[in-house]
């Protein structure tokens, strides 16, 4: 009794509550966007054409050749709307989970896919209302030639604004499959996200403590796409994101593949894991792998409820000096930056290497202990 009791304080709290609807918001985004094909404007005339052209009279004399060129307005009009009507289908910005919209903003902006939107349906109208017009003038026009000349018209009107809209369907169709790329993480289990600059090791360490199996190699932004794996060998489970490396630089300089771990830094974690690379073939040095941590503190984790966890990687590729002189400096930022010693819940960073699998096991203990405190009522329900 006491530990329901327990169980459903914790339920009762917000944090719970918003997993649930984001996590329920990612699947139903993903199963729609899954049913829907968007057209590029070139597919749609190209298809207009082809049945365009099987088409043949079916009634001799005058009244044959009208109700001809009617059903070829109407063939002209049907391939268009159904086409057009599966872009115009695509989600609303706000009907989006967190982090579709902050995945939309980084590499198309969300303004740009909400103006696309608008104007596919606008577009949408536009062709029935066409349709609505040029049938009646066709029915009632007086000769076969006035309803071919109506016809090429309307079938005229109805493909130019397939035409316009050719740009707003290529932002459709890259955000559909963007957003197919994503995994969905949909059961409410924790989620841990691993960040840090490009070859710090990120997927390696991935790789080895979860289901995913990412892309490794020894140059920089080989990670570029979210991630998730699932970590099974604690209880309760939960998710581990591979994010893209991310360079100490102005956000303004930022490419789609650093935008994209922005993303997801923004909105998944409850626990962030910051990779060090103390290596000598390191892309950036430590200065800028601080200033960058610093950054990702302040703008993404310092007013919620997610924690940190510090860890130096690649101790096996790296002298015993460097490592000392790494970790005290650490020591000194921890103690001055107020932000990073509020978020850590483990006070020393941890000597790791992901490649020999060295320190894992402490790794996965601090990162369940942050976890504890991060979503406490998965603690409850499985203790």
């Amino acid at each position: 009794m006491a530990k329901d009791q327990e169980l459903e304080k914790h339920t009762n709290n917000l944090p719970w509550l918003e997993r649930q609807y984001e996590a329920q918001k990612l699947i139903t985004t993903v199963r729609k966007i899954k049913e829907i094909h968007v057209y590029s404007s070139d597919e749609i005339i190209r298809v207009v054409g082809e049945r365009y052209r099987r088409l043949r009279p079916r009634r001799p004399g005058k009244r044959g050749r009208i109700e001809f060129e009617l059903k070829r307005l109407e063939t002209v009009f049907n391939v268009a709307y159904s086409r057009l009507k599966q872009a115009a289908e695509m989600p609303n910005i706000e009907s989006l989970s967190t982090f579709h919209r902050s995945l939309v903003d980084s590499f198309i902006g969300s303004e740009q896919y909400i103006k696309a939107l608008k104007r596919v349906r606008k577009g949408l109208r536009l062709i029935r209302i066409f349709w609505n017009e040029y049938r009646l003038l066709i029915l009632s026009s007086q000769s076969p030639s006035e309803a071919a000349r109506l016809r090429r018209e309307g079938s005229g009107r109805i493909l130019s604004v397939i035409r316009r809209l050719k740009k707003d369907l290529e932002v459709l169709s890259k955000t559909r499959v963007e957003l197919l790329k994503t995994h969905i993480i949909a059961e409410g289990l924790p989620i841990v996200v691993v960040a840090g600059i490009p070859s710090a090791g990120k997927s390696t360490l991935v790789a080895a403590l979860s289901t995913a199996e990412p892309e490794i190699a020894s140059y920089p932004f080989t990670t570029k796409q979210i991630i998730v794996g699932k970590v099974t060998s604690v209880t309760p489970n939960f998710y581990i994101v591979d994010t893209p490396g991310i360079l100490e630089r102005p956000p303004e300089e930022h490419n789609v593949i650093e935008r994209k771990a922005l993303a997801a830094l923004r909105s998944l974690p409850d626990v962030v894991v910051y990779l060090f690379d103390p290596s000598i073939d390191r892309v950036q040095d430590i200065d800028k792998q601080i200033r960058l941590l610093e950054s990702i503190v302040h703008s993404f984790i310092k007013d919620n409820t997610a924690l940190l966890v510090l860890a130096i990687n690649k101790i096996d590729a790296a002298e015993k000096e460097a490592l000392d002189k790494l970790e005290e400096t650490l020591d000194k930022t921890i103690i001055a930056n107020e932000a990073i010693s509020r978020k850590l819940c483990h006070n020393k960073p941890l000597r790791i290497s992901a490649l020999k699998r060295t320190g894992l096991e402490t790794l996965l203990e601090a990162i369940m202990d942050c976890l504890k405190k991060t979503t406490p009522w998965l603690f409850v329900k499985y203790n």
